[in-house]
């Protein structure tokens, strides 16, 4: 079986926190391929030809330009496969409903312990267990 090493976007409008992550990220095993300060950067780099495609999206909400929820609705039209982790520093259950319902597959607050984060990440990407 093929050992896939699970690529990474980090969309999020603060530099020092995308490349903190990006550190832990990499520490993790994972592969950052792309970074963007908010969503309209992030989808032009997709449209980007010869772009890494990566598996996930660490998505912050409240960034200038396109905001994470924007961002979402759009990846999910044209980019299905692409899974979202909401990644913010709103812990309100309001946030939580509508990142729900645009389509994303997990939700973690900035300041979320670091087994969480793991948690989060391995359950969104671990390969679905074949019967």
């Amino acid at each position: 079986m093929e050992n896939h090493q699970s690529t990474i976007a980090l969309v999020d409008d603060h530099a020092l926190l995308r490349k903190a992550v990006n550190y832990r990220l990499t520490g993790m095993g994972y592969n950052v391929v792309m970074e963007a300060e908010n969503g309209q950067q992030f989808l032009d780099k997709l449209e980007e030809e010869g772009s890494p495609f990566p598996d996930l999206c660490l998505l912050d909400i409240n960034m200038p330009v396109m905001n994470g929820f924007e961002t979402a609705a759009r990846l999910k039209k044209k980019w299905p496969g692409i899974k979202i982790v909401f990644f913010s520093m709103n812990d309100g259950n309001s946030f939580k409903i509508k990142a729900r319902e645009i389509g994303a597959d997990g939700y973690l607050c900035k300041d979320a312990s670091s087994e969480e984060f793991v948690r989060v990440l391995y359950t969104c990407l671990a390969p679905a267990l074949a019967v």
